[in-house]
Parts: structure tokens; sequence; C-alpha cells
């Protein structure tokens, strides 16, 4: 009767995704497809590619260098632009720093955050035995999936 229970409480929705043939989803096919090709243009041409790496590796760190340098100067130029300027104010040094009396009459505020946290466990048990109704769960539970995913080209 428990393991009923426990497998009412599993949702295809929490479980780990089946695997399935390359050929059963076009967009994975077609990557597959051209991968290969990029692979066999790659071999057939690696002179080229070799030239076009390091150009990247060359174009990467000259990029790198340009927005460190563009940013500690705070300035646009050529193609970075500095869209927008934010200023921000860390209230717990702004406090130390004016006292209590002065950072209260200078804009700052304090008080206490109400923050709710669930232990997932305890939450699947409550709704296996019946406690929380399965109806109302999808209203408060986000099931999210990590993938490991082939990387971007790099040449």
């Amino acid at each position: 009767m428990a393991s009923k229970k426990k497998a009412a409480a599993v949702s295809p929705a929490t479980t780990k995704a089946k695997r399935l043939p390359i050929s059963e989803i076009q967009e994975v096919q077609d990557y597959v497809d051209l991968k290969q090709e990029i692979d066999a243009l790659k071999a057939q041409n690696p002179d080229i590619f070799m030239q076009l790496a390091d150009l990247i590796d060359r174009h990467n760190t000259a990029l790198e260098a340009a927005a460190n340098k563009v940013r500690s100067l705070g300035v646009s130029c050529g193609p970075f632009d500095n869209y927008a300027v934010s200023v921000k104010y860390n209230p717990e040094k702004m406090q130390d720093e004016l006292g209590e009396e002065l950072f209260l009459a200078c804009g700052g505020s304090s008080g206490l955050v109400r923050q709710y946290t669930a232990e997932p466990n305890a939450v699947t048990a409550a709704i296996a035995s019946g406690k929380i109704p399965e109806a109302c769960v999808d209203e408060f539970r986000t099931v999210s999936r990590s993938y490991h995913t082939p990387p971007k080209i790099t040449i």
C-alpha cells in the first residue's frame, strides 16, 4: 500500500527523461548532420581552420583587453558603447558609516523580511500521504531539467 502512495507522488514531470534515438527528433538529427558536415570541412581544409582559429584567439584576447580598458576608463569608444549607468548603495555599509539616525534620515530604512522555505522531501511525503491535494501541486511546484548539451562551435 505504501508503494502505491509513493508512486502517485512521482509524476512524469519529475522523473529523469527517457532517451530517444536521434532520428526521432528532427532538430537533433539536423544538428548531428550539420556537425558531421562541419567536421568533414575542417578535415578537408586544416590549414584554413588553423589560421581561422589563430585569428579568433587573437580577436578574443584583443576584445577582452579593449573591453576592460574602456570599462576602467568609464567611456564609450568605437564599438564599445556605455549605454547605461546605474548607481547602487550598500545599505549595511552606509548605516555603519553614518550611524542609525543619519542613515534613516538620508533615505535608509530597515525591517524584517519574511522568507518562506520548503523542504523538498517533506513536501513530497505530504503529497504522497494526501495532506497536500494533488490538484494544487502544479500551482507551486516548478520542475527544471538540467542537460548536458554539445558546446557551441569553436575553431
